[in-house]
């Protein structure tokens, strides 16, 4: 079975390698690039990635290459076991899917981008987020995430001449910079204690460990988008056409937490020091993030935003994993570990969705501003429909993936408060579960908002008002995932058996996920399913016959027009007013005319926001940066004879500090 997933892991980096250089050959030749080649291409390693996920799931292989394939100072190594199996799954699933909608999504950027550089950075990103899942050292683990930052970038700035595009990518690619450094720096500290680069010797029980572990969480959590370290996501995220997207949200922010959970968990952290600070940087991203989605206009940055909060819970179950596992209770930290893992999955899968249904409607609206989209449910009647789903799931309502997921995140939260008697973590969960019933209805809010403005009511732009609906192939992809949203919530209980080998390894008292959570999913479909049907039979079957047809009332002012409906910037402006001074809220406000008290002629109404972490804090550190690399440039004056200077005082530097250490 190991050879067999071997054989399909190995052939399908071989095949997308190959595809990788002739799309590279004909861009550089010039030649016209048909997108069906390198989709079709994409499409078929992504089914025997999924194969070689469902025969990776029962083995755990750790593979050396052989000498000859070494990197510096330790060999490209790969571990395939459950772990990583469910997280090579969902990359597969979202790879089949971007694989399906991208050739029709790129004919509407064909004039912006370069198909031959696109494809071939796609094929290197799904590469390096592969490499990564499956790397066993940490050399191999900072080649593919190397791998990873750069052609990400690139694919973030496919369009060069948008220059939104070109800012979120030089911040981006800051961000990624930073998180590599104090990756680095935990790994050169780790080896130093371990003296190996193999993670199954890094154990992170022991005091020594305290600041390498520090570093590994503050770099992974950078590339997860983890408050105070989300500002890069909210720029990249729109920038980047929407099949990357889907797998920058869907899968490599999961990749992050993976690592988190591979590394830490696996490790054995203890420390109530990292793990508080996890959970308190997991709360806030919680809270943070929603609050920020609801005053977005861009469809991109609302679903961006989303992103943060949800990956500020899986941190929290991840945090309250090791939490568990220091105070002696590897039965409930096997749950959250279960639910973190499980939650990776669901999300990754409707996040995915919802950023795919975001493409199409910038695909056939040519706008992604919620202020010039509406009455788009007549006009992309399938892609509402998915982005319902996704959104029904995102705000997990059930019987879909999301309620499964943060149902078993309750269930541990309540066995944790009840099993565990200590009155600080009775009240830490109560708290944690208080803040997730505030964030599951802000997300409703959120969510009706993107629905409301973006598809009902009239449209708002011509472009909006001529949109059709998109290809086939761009349907059945979001087909898939939506299938794949329905399935995941169905089979809730059954998934627990899939999670259960990677739980155990873990936590070896780990009980049988599947006698804990307690809700028969299936069931409980058949009774909405069946219930919605008798309602439709009785009731709402004798309406539609008898439809009614009213005029609006249009207060006096003629036909109704777009002006008239609610606006994305209105809708959220209780919220906006609320939290006011996290959002540096400011609005403004003209009423013109001669007699403007009784009848206004021109009314118009400014409302601004700013992050307040960036214009705080970044944007400081950023101008304090700025003014010492001027300063820095008084030191190259052209002189050989003062760069030989340089380089006596660092040589004598480097000696003094060598014989006091």
């Amino acid at each position: 079975m190991q050879i067999i997933a071997t054989f399909l892991v190995t052939a399908t980096v071989l095949l997308w390698l190959v595809c990788s250089a002739t799309m590279a050959a004909l861009a550089f030749f010039g030649k016209k690039i048909n997108h069906l080649v390198p989709s079709t291409v994409l499409f078929a390693g992504g089914l025997t990635m999924l194969l070689a996920a469902m025969f990776g799931w029962q083995i755990n292989y750790l593979w050396d290459a052989p000498w000859p394939i070494y990197l510096a100072v330790a060999p490209l190594s790969s571990h395939l076991d459950a772990l990583s199996s469910i997280f090579i799954g969902l990359l597969a699933v979202v790879v089949i899917s971007v694989s399906l909608f991208s050739p029709g999504y790129l004919e509407h950027l064909s004039h912006k981008i370069n198909n031959g550089c696109y494809w071939v950075e796609l094929f290197l990103f799904i590469i390096g987020m592969l490499g990564l899942i499956l790397a066993a050292n940490a050399v191999t683990f900072l080649v593919f995430w190397e791998l990873i930052a750069l052609s990400s970038v690139l694919l973030v700035v496919s369009d060069l001449s948008n220059r939104q595009a070109r800012v979120a990518a030089f911040i981006y690619l800051g961000a990624t910079r930073i998180a590599t450094g104090f990756l680095m720096a935990g790994f050169l500290w780790m080896h130093s204690l371990c003296q190996s680069w193999s993670f199954s010797d890094w154990h992170f029980d022991q005091h020594a460990t305290l600041i390498p572990a520090v570093l590994i969480v503050i770099g992974l959590c950078i590339k997860a988008g983890i408050w105070p370290f989300h500002d890069w996501l909210p720029y990249a995220h729109p920038a980047a056409p929407a099949p990357v997207s889907a797998l920058m949200s869907g899968v490599m922010i999961k990749v992050s937490l993976y690592a988190l959970i591979r590394l830490l968990v696996m490790g054995g952290l203890v420390s109530p020091w990292v793990s508080y600070m996890m959970l308190a940087m997991g709360l806030i991203s919680l809270f943070w993030g929603i609050l920020w989605a609801l005053v977005q206009k861009d469809l991109k940055s609302l679903l961006a935003y989303c992103s943060i909060e949800n990956a500020g819970l899986i941190l929290v179950c991840i945090s309250l994993a090791i939490i568990c596992h220091g105070i002696n209770m590897p039965e409930i930290g096997a749950l959250f570990l279960a639910a973190a893992i499980f939650h990776c999955v669901n999300h990754g899968l409707f996040k995915s969705l919802l950023f795919l249904g975001a493409g199409a409607i910038d695909c056939r609206a040519h706008t992604r501003d919620l202020e010039l989209l509406g009455g788009l449910a007549g006009k992309l009647p399938w892609t509402m429909f998915f982005f319902v789903i996704g959104s029904a799931a995102i705000c997990s309502l059930p019987p879909l993936n999301g309620f499964s997921s943060k149902w078993l995140i309750y269930q541990s939260l309540f066995m944790l408060a009840n099993k565990f008697h200590s009155i600080w973590l009775s009240g830490l969960s109560m708290s944690c579960i208080a803040i997730l019933g505030l964030v599951s209805g802000m997300s409703l809010y959120c969510f009706t908002k993107a629905i409301g403005i973006g598809f009902l009511g009239r449209p708002r732009s011509h472009a909006a008002e001529h949109a059709t609906e998109v290809t086939l192939p761009m349907l059945a992809a979001q087909l898939l995932l939506a299938l794949c949203c329905v399935a995941l919530g169905i089979s809730a209980p059954d998934w627990m058996a899939v999670m259960q080998p990677a739980c155990t390894a873990a936590f070896s008292n780990a009980p049988v996920l599947s006698n804990v959570y307690t809700i028969p999913m299936a069931l409980f479909a058949f009774l909405i399913a069946g219930t919605s049907a008798i309602i439709y039979v009785l009731w709402l079957s004798d309406q539609t016959n008898n439809v009614k047809k009213y005029v609006t009332w249009e207060c006096g002012f003629g036909d109704l027009t777009k002006r008239m409906q609610a606006t994305a910037t209105g809708f959220a402006e209780n919220v906006t007013y609320t939290f006011s001074p996290l959002f540096l809220y400011s609005a403004r406000s003209k009423i013109a005319g001669r007699d403007r008290r009784h009848f206004p002629e021109d009314v118009t109404l400014q409302v601004s926001t700013t992050p307040v972490l960036a214009s705080r804090i970044y944007m400081p550190i950023v101008r304090v940066v700025n003014w010492l690399g001027e300063r820095m440039l008084l030191l190259q004056a052209g002189s050989i004879h003062l760069y030989l200077c340089y380089i006596l005082l660092t040589l004598v530097a480097l000696m003094v500090i060598g014989v006091l250490i």
